[in-house]
């Protein structure tokens, strides 16, 4: 006789995935606090000029990963967004925003799931203590469009999970 607490015709990709979910959750390194996208804040001109904006999202240490969960049906407008995101950084004028644009980069799991297309953000290395949430960034970049930019980018988001973040620090090169 054979017992097993797994029912027959168990797919093993979401358990696995759910467990690996939990287990970065449980260490600490997951960070759900993106899950619902707001416009930025807003203060007095003169306010804004003398104190920066604290970071929505900055890493600390040497690599960075943003796992976003968009509507499949939706992939084409968050790779609008996306691109638009590289365009800002590049032609911002600071230094952090140039070197930001060149550790950047986006991947895309080719197998969507439950109608959710599953995207990779990395940053390798990163820039220390400045913003990695792209709205931010577009906000910055495109103020005329901050309504439009965060409209589409709700329109993508899957509604869950959230978007899963990672501060990574290296232990070891293998070369």
């Amino acid at each position: 006789m054979r017992l097993t607490w797994i029912p027959f015709g168990f797919d093993y990709r979401p358990a696995l995935a759910g467990l690996a979910l939990a287990v970065a959750f449980v260490l600490g390194s997951v960070s759900p606090s993106f899950a619902q996208a707001t416009t930025p804040p807003q203060q007095p001109a003169a306010a804004a000029q003398q104190v920066p904006a604290k970071p929505a999202l900055a890493f600390q240490n040497d690599a960075g990963l943003i796992i976003l969960y968009i509507k499949a049906d939706k992939t084409v407008d968050f790779e609008d967004l996306m691109n638009k995101l590289k365009e800002g950084l590049l032609k911002m004028d600071a230094p952090e925003a140039k070197q930001q644009a060149a550790s950047l980069k986006l991947f895309k799991n080719p197998n969507v799931q439950g109608g959710i297309a599953v995207y990779v953000m990395f940053a390798d290395p990163v820039v220390k203590n400045i913003e990695y949430w792209f709205l931010p960034i577009l906000y910055k970049a495109y103020p005329a469009d901050g309504q439009a930019l965060l409209q589409k980018w709700t329109d993508s988001k899957a509604a869950t999970p959230a978007p899963t973040i990672f501060d990574l620090a290296l232990v070891m090169k293998m070369q």
